[in-house]
């Protein structure tokens, strides 16, 4: 079993940004205050341990439950565990030495994979409103206040005018949430975290964080004899190499989709499985990219084999990469 991570874009232009005005801050500044504000982000954070509770939705509504745990030692080590259903993932990162270790059983859920990327910041959205020119303003929604960013390509984050913590992001059909943040030491804790799709509620993560005195013994410490699996999505191996795909027209969406490819001994795909999206509009579009995907062929004694492999799409307009 191997895995692939691909990012389906959009080829368009970003909107043109207008000049900043000078008594608004801008994003960058407002993203790193938040982001210093998180637990676990600066040396100056307190032993803690947060436990959510997960809740994770597949596209047919399907309920799947799990834990997530986060210990963090400053400038020394951090760990997290996450189980749900069949998938159980530990990353234990050594501060001191510069060295991290990851392990994982079965496949992460396509859920899981969307909560880690939007959990300290929804990183997509960042990385626009990173761009020149974008600022924050007060303003209010529905009577409450909020310093956000324009709206600006079917785009928006919010943060709590007071606290300057994250409050909440548009990305297109989606939205991030960031609720009843909780002191611990200098720093907070979302207790809650939900990520929606057109309404929907996808992933939701709710729990609490504690100031640890003293951790177990040998919580922070990396087997010797096991190596680093690296990071779920790709299996921690080398993923076969693609050669040639078709490109597709992408609708105005954003999310995340699993599918599972056989290929011939050829590189050729000659059958596609959806096993989760984030969105049922994604799926024609993102299926027909995975259809016409093809593989350098896998050698084994010399001989090209068929293969099985699992493929991570994140569908994303936006602009092309250099």
């Amino acid at each position: 079993m191997r895995c692939l991570l691909f990012v389906l874009i959009l080829l368009s232009c970003w909107p043109a940004t207008f000049a900043q005005v000078v008594s608004n801050p801008p994003f960058s500044a407002a993203i790193a205050r938040a982001r210093a504000l998180e637990a676990g982000a600066l040396a100056t954070d307190v032993p803690h341990h947060t436990h959510y509770d997960l809740k994770l939705y597949s596209h047919t509504g399907k309920l799947t439950k799990g834990t997530w745990d986060i210990w963090s030692d400053p400038l020394r080590s951090t760990r997290s565990d996450i189980a749900a259903g069949d998938f159980h993932y530990t990353h234990i990162e050594d501060l001191v030495h510069t060295a991290q270790w990851r392990h994982f059983n079965g496949v992460m859920p396509v859920k899981v994979y969307d909560l880690l990327q939007n959990y300290s910041e929804p990183g997509f959205a960042v990385s626009y409103f990173a761009l020149p020119g974008h600022d924050v303003h007060f303003e209010q929604i529905e009577g409450s206040p909020f310093s956000c960013t324009s709206q600006s390509f079917h785009m928006r984050i919010c943060f709590d005018p007071l606290a300057h913590v994250l409050a909440f992001a548009e990305i297109f059909n989606q939205t991030v949430t960031w609720e009843d943040w909780q002191p611990i030491g200098t720093h907070t804790v979302a207790r809650r975290f939900r990520i929606y799709d057109a309404g929907r509620i996808m992933v939701e993560a709710s729990g609490k964080a504690e100031v640890v005195k003293s951790f177990p013994p040998g919580l922070f410490t990396i087997p010797p004899n096991e190596p680093d699996m690296g990071e779920p999505e790709d299996n921690g191996t080398a993923a076969h190499k693609v050669i040639s795909f078709k490109p597709v027209q992408l609708d105005m969406l954003y999310g995340n989709l699993l599918i599972r490819v056989r290929v011939d001994a050829d590189g050729k795909v000659h059958k596609a499985d959806l096993i989760d999206a984030d969105d049922d509009d994604l799926i024609h579009n993102a299926m027909e990219f995975a259809k016409h995907l093809t593989f350098a062929q896998q050698i084994t004694n010399g001989v090209a084999t068929p293969f099985e492999q699992y493929i991570y799409l994140r569908y994303a307009p936006g602009e092309q990469a250099d």
